[in-house]
């Protein structure tokens, strides 16, 4: 696999903003370093990581950025939009519903799986909610 388009810590706090003017609730971040370490996981996992998908690196992302509260508001929506335009950039396309992508997202939150199990799980629902462009 050729080195992916990663999302860079502007590109998450434009897509927050839209969110947030969107459909409304509080801006700003909470944990800057939580967010850092969210964004760095996945470029970690590619260099380090084995026989890494790029379903693999957008889990990572979603994951980081539902449970690790990086932002004020809106962790739930910011990490399935940054899943979506990771994926997007890299020739992938979330063909979910919304209807489906946000259930998907709410049980993530939820979830009390270990971190591994909830991105093994994520990871597999987006390759089989998704097609090549």
């Amino acid at each position: 696999m050729i080195e992916p388009c990663w999302l860079d810590i502007h590109d998450v706090y434009a897509i927050h903003g839209e969110i947030i003017a969107e459909s409304g609730g509080a801006s700003g971040i909470l944990n800057q370093g939580a967010l850092e370490s969210t964004l760095s996981k996945p470029i970690n996992l590619y260099h380090y990581g084995d026989d890494v998908t790029l379903y693999m690196l957008a889990a990572s992302y979603g994951y980081g950025l539902v449970k690790n509260h990086c932002f004020v508001d809106g962790n739930k929506r910011i990490a399935l939009i940054a899943v979506y335009t990771f994926l997007s950039v890299d020739g992938i396309e979330l063909t979910a519903s919304e209807v489906d992508a946000v259930s998907f997202f709410l049980d993530l939150a939820a979830s009390r799986e270990t971190q591994d199990q909830s991105m093994a799980k994520l990871a597999n629902w987006l390759q089989r909610n998704s097609e090549l462009i």
